[in-house]
C-alpha cells in the first residue's frame, strides 16, 4: 500500500529528563472533587538528533489537576535553552493515568507505571535553527523514575 498525504510517521525528535525536588504543593480538591497540584523543575536534560540542551532549573511548574477517577491532567510550562543558548518556551499538556495492577505485579521499576502517560507540546522559540518546534506537530510518552525524583519524556515528530 503506498503512502497518501494523510498517512502519518514518527520520527524521534528528543529525549527531556525533568528533575523535580520536594517543593510540592497539592491543594485539596475543589467542588466537584479534583485536586490541583504544582511541582517546579529543579533542573534537568534534552538530548536528542534534533535538539540537545538544559531545562531551566525553576522557570515554571507542573500544574497538574488530580480528577476523582484518579486521572491526572498534565499542564506544564516551563523553559529550556538549547546548547547554542536559544531560549525556548515549552508548554506539556497530556494525560497520566495510574496503573491499575498493584505495585508487587507491575515490575521491577523503582517507580510504579503509569498505565497511559502521553503529551502533548507547544513551543514558543525565537526565529532561528529552532523554530522548526513552531511548524511542527510533535507528540510524547512519559516514564516516572525515582531515586532522584524525575520524568522522562520522549518526544517525536509526526512526518
Amino acid at each position: 500500500m503506498s503512502r497518501g498525504p494523510a498517512d502519518v510517521t514518527l520520527e524521534h525528535a528528543f529525549d527531556i529528563t525533568v528533575f523535580f525536588g520536594a517543593d510540592r504543593v497539592i491543594f485539596p480538591p475543589s467542588p466537584g472533587g479534583a485536586a490541583q497540584g504544582y511541582t517546579p523543575p529543579i533542573g534537568g536534560a534534552i538530548t536528542g538528533p534534533l535538539l540537545n540542551g538544559a531545562v531551566v532549573p525553576n522557570s515554571g511548574a507542573d500544574y497538574a489537576t488530580v480528577r476523582p477517577d484518579g486521572v491526572i491532567e498534565l499542564n506544564a510550562h516551563y523553559l529550556l535553552k538549547a546548547e547554542d543558548g536559544t531560549p525556548i518556551y515549552i508548554m506539556n499538556k497530556g494525560y497520566l493515568v495510574p496503573s491499575e495492577k498493584p505495585k508487587s505485579e507491575q515490575g521491577p521499576q523503582q517507580q510504579p507505571q503509569p498505565s497511559y502517560f502521553r503529551l502533548t507540546p507547544y513551543f514558543r522559540v525565537p526565529e532561528g535553527p529552532h523554530d522548526w518546534l513552531m511548524r511542527t506537530c510533535i507528540v510524547g510518552g512519559g516514564e516516572r523514575l525515582s531515586d532522584p525524583d524525575r520524568s522522562l519524556f520522549r518526544y517525536y515528530k509526526v512526518v
